[in-house]
């Protein structure tokens, strides 16, 4: 029987190792590609689902809601809100004692107080249409933030600064400006007190 050199016997064996090695270099090479779709497959932000489904079908009515500092998990679902759920979303809004509104969430949380509260007086439930057009005749109006600033009614956004808000009258001003008012500028550009939802303007 011939001799086979150290030198062929290896070569030998490394001929013959190839194809036990890929098999397990391919199966390692798979575990590692595969490991993290199989991880990302089950790691969906399950979470934020009811949120995203709040917001695919956010309206006017909707948007105001969140602006005024309501969750997206509280925001009310159906074509109508009833009287019911308005009284169920003012509850929510004047938790505010606990968790005090941002100075920019004031003027949409006293919109949005108003509205909510004329539905709660009716018999019968509003359409989110209908509420979307009352939201629009707020556009031009401004209301007294706790900061002392005059701002948008619809926005919160702040315009010029009236002074601070103090307890005068057993009411909270700022000079001639009370908190929980709302406002339309005149033709020279100054805020008038106006009755909106059934509120009486306030007295100067």
């Amino acid at each position: 029987m011939p001799r086979v050199s150290p030198s062929r016997r290896m070569g030998i064996c490394l001929a013959s190792t190839p194809s036990r090695f890929s098999l397990g270099l391919f199966t390692l090479l798979s575990l590692v590609l595969l490991s993290p779709l199989a991880c990302a497959s089950n790691s969906q932000p399950q979470a934020y689902s009811s949120t995203r489904e709040a917001l695919a079908d956010l309206d006017e009515f909707g948007a105001l809601l969140m602006r005024a500092g309501l969750p997206p998990e509280f925001l009310p679902s159906g074509r109508e809100l009833s009287p019911e759920q308005a009284r169920q979303l003012r509850l929510q809004l004047h938790l505010y004692p606990l968790y005090p509104p941002k100075p920019v969430e004031h003027g949409p949380w006293t919109v949005a107080d108003v509205l909510l509260l004329d539905v709660t007086l009716k018999s019968s439930a509003v359409s989110r249409a209908e509420l979307g057009r009352r939201i629009q005749e707020f556009k031009p109006l401004l209301v007294l933030r706790p900061d002392g600033y005059l701002a948008e009614a619809l926005t919160g956004r702040a315009g010029r600064c009236v002074g601070p808000v103090e307890v005068k009258d057993n009411t909270y001003r700022a000079g001639i400006y009370e908190l929980g008012v709302f406002y339309r500028p005149d033709e020279n550009n100054e805020p008038q007190p106006v009755s909106v939802g059934g509120q009486p303007a306030a007295s100067r």
